[in-house]
């Protein structure tokens, strides 16, 4: 009989030991996975043709948006209201994710496209994903849950290299604006672009309007632009979207257009456009997401 009670109290005495030890290690567990698993750098949007208080709900947005997803941490990197540029990836933390958001109105159209970008400072890589949206307040309207799939979507991408072929943005590098040259084409209000070596070219419009142009390659830490400007003078002509009156009128002191493309292949050139558009009856500084493609 003693020797079964004896027993009793070691197996009584090692169960709650046991007991005690899967605690301590569900509680560390536990924290383990607390902790956070993705460290983000949180740059902001780019939105040109939106004004400061739209841009700074939007940007708002995302920010709240981000710290709301678990096991994401996230450090407020704005200096402003909105970005002026895009991110210098040089310039990025190389040990941490980098998140910014590029907002643009669609060309020819009254729709919206944001386009979520992922720079990983590790792979020096950036991921990006687009989603058009019907009005700019859409965009507002999105819930936490399609953000966070779109991020979730594009870490997957920097976890698998084979991945991110497939659903990162892919470039060419551009050894010279030798490379460019010949005839391009992809805008409803443009006939052709002509590039020609040497860094020039010009721009023919389906109303018959003419725009000489520079071309330029720059580069910046891992990433690449090609960088098209309007050399010259404005005219009326090239700002399809506006009322003739209302171009004629801002043609005067409108910046020069201007075009930040990247080569996905030796035959389509992406990018933004940054021209006056038209918001609300005025004509605006914005931009518009453009696709060239080569004809010859």
């Amino acid at each position: 009989m003693k020797i079964f009670k004896t027993a009793l109290k070691n197996s009584l005495s090692f169960s709650k030991k046991t007991t005690l030890i899967l605690a301590y290690a569900l509680l560390f567990c536990t924290a383990l996975f607390a902790q956070s698993k993705y460290s983000i750098d949180y740059y902001g949007i780019l939105a040109d043709g939106v004004d400061d208080n739209m841009s700074k709900m939007t940007s708002d947005l995302y920010y709240t948006q981000l710290c709301e997803i678990n096991n994401y941490s996230i450090t407020d990197k704005r200096e402003g209201i909105k970005l002026s540029s895009i991110p210098d990836s040089s310039k990025l933390n190389t040990d941490k994710l980098s998140f910014y958001a590029i907002i643009t109105k669609a060309e020819d159209s009254s729709k919206w496209i944001s386009t979520i970008s992922i720079y990983d400072g590790v792979k020096k890589s950036t991921y990006s994903e687009s989603k058009e949206y019907d009005s700019f307040y859409k965009i507002l309207m999105e819930p936490k849950s399609s953000l966070q799939q779109t991020i979730t979507a594009l870490l997957s991408s920097t976890a698998s290299s084979s991945s991110a072929q497939s659903t990162s943005t892919s470039t060419k590098v551009v050894q010279s604006t030798e490379f460019l040259s010949g005839t391009w084409s992809g805008e409803d209000s443009i006939d052709k672009i002509v590039i020609m070596r040497g860094g020039r070219g010009f721009v023919i419009f389906k109303n018959g309007a003419s725009m000489n142009i520079t071309v330029e390659i720059k580069a910046s830490g891992s990433s690449q632009s090609i960088v098209i400007t309007q050399n010259g003078k404005a005219n009326a002509s090239f700002f399809t979207d506006l009322p003739r009156e209302l171009a004629l009128k801002e043609a005067v002191n409108a910046d020069p257009i201007r075009w930040v493309l990247e080569a996905s292949d030796d035959n389509t050139l992406k990018g933004i456009k940054s021209t006056l558009i038209l918001n609300n009856g005025a004509a605006k500084s914005g931009t518009v997401s453009v696709t060239w493609k080569r004809k010859s």
